[in-house]
């Protein structure tokens, strides 16, 4: 665990801070090379990735309070302080979506275009994050029961790496969704439903490794959600590839 990267005049730069601005960038520079494989301009995802970190990093807070309401209702001021932790993926995801819809009506760009664009580069920013999450000890894991593991300093015991676990994962998914981006550009919208399927699978199997609550047994909080993510992305594919295939001149025209 290493949660301080470096310090200026005094100021403590945290290591969550630097993956995650390291991540972004990385991921913008992903939308732009994918970009043209998808049938759009590289500039697109430079020019909105201002209104896309804002809205994703608002919406990631919010809905962790918003599921974490009773660590914050007697200190409302700790909402502030994200030193601690305290984001949501799907709060983010949620945040940047809206960004998305907005810049896109804006700039008069399809939307699911444009997100077919940006997936791969999701996966690849959330992995690079996860390292972060990892250095900074926060999202800790499970106790490992056994003389192997790391320490964070959120909880006492050798812990499992479940950061790590995921970021693997979601760099697999990158290169899956990087080979399928230009395989699936004549229906817009699926590599991104794709995506959706993909890490929500990724997030249902890390929460097994992850020391969060649980709903019952041995089912966490986030795991029901994550499994209707899976199965309802697939079945929206599903059924949008169905009926591209019963109106092939409307592929181009499909949208979110």
């Amino acid at each position: 665990m290493h949660p301080i990267a470096f310090r200026v005049a005094g100021l403590e730069i945290h290591t969550w801070g630097v993956l995650f601005a390291l991540g972004f960038g990385l991921a913008i520079l992903a939308g732009e090379l994918n970009a043209r494989r998808v049938g759009l301009p590289s500039w697109l995802y430079v020019e909105s990735s201002f209104y896309i970190a804002v809205a994703a990093i608002l919406g990631a807070r919010l809905l962790y309070v918003a599921l974490e309401w009773g660590q914050y209702s007697g200190q409302p001021w700790r909402v502030l302080n994200t030193r601690e932790g305290g984001l949501s993926l799907y709060g983010g995801l949620i945040g940047g979506v809206l960004a998305v819809w907005g810049f896109t009506r804006w700039r008069r760009v399809p939307t699911a275009r444009f997100l077919d664009g940006g997936a791969p580069a999701i996966a690849l920013g959330t992995a690079i994050t996860r390292v972060g999450c990892f250095l900074e000890g926060c999202c800790w894991g499970i106790l490992t029961g056994g003389d192997w593991g790391f320490l964070t300093r959120f909880a006492p015991g050798l812990r499992h790496p479940a950061q790590l676990y995921e970021m693997v994962l979601d760099l697999a998914l990158f290169a899956v969704l990087w080979y399928l981006a230009p395989r699936l550009a004549r229906l817009p919208g699926q590599l991104f439903l794709f995506y959706v399927a993909g890490y929500s699978a990724i997030r249902f199997a890390v929460e097994f490794w992850r020391d969060v609550p649980h709903l019952w047994g041995w089912v966490t909080v986030t795991q029901p959600a994550a499994l209707a993510a899976v199965l309802g992305s697939l079945a929206l594919a599903w059924l949008r590839w169905h009926r591209a295939r019963r109106s092939p001149g409307a592929v181009e025209s499909h949208n979110l």
